[in-house]
């Protein structure tokens, strides 16, 4: 019974990450309309590690993996990781700690970088 509900949520999970691709194929987050601005970059007037990942994975949805990087490079980079991460939950492995010490570390690294207002940090916000 357990397993049952499990694989419906599953794959209840899965239509709503198609759903959402494909409304990010359809729809410019750049935009406006349905996809809000950053509350960070709102409230603060910083960026974000995430600033510019939904127009990021609009233009990687059309292929154009150079718009898609001048947006947020830290999300292209990731995904090569996450496709580890991934296989490893499938395997039911575990990752070795200094790699989650490593992903904060980038992370953090990233967010301070993108808001330093010298070359070539400035290369690293949203453009």
């Amino acid at each position: 019974m357990v397993a049952r509900a499990h694989k419906i949520a599953l794959l209840a999970l899965g239509l709503i990450l198609l759903a959402g691709l494909v409304l990010l194929y359809l729809e410019r987050p750049a935009a406006g309309g349905i996809f809000p601005p950053c509350p960070f970059l709102w409230l603060t007037g910083f960026y974000c590690p995430g600033c510019g990942s939904l127009r990021a994975m609009h233009e990687l949805l059309h292929l154009r993996i150079a718009a898609a990087w001048s947006l947020n490079p830290l999300l292209i980079a990731a995904i090569p990781f996450v496709a580890m991460v991934l296989l490893y939950r499938l395997k039911k492995k575990t990752l070795p700690a200094f790699v989650y010490y490593a992903v904060i570390s980038t992370v953090l690294l990233f967010w301070i970088a993108r808001n330093l207002p010298y070359e070539p940090f400035k290369s690293l916000a949203p453009h």
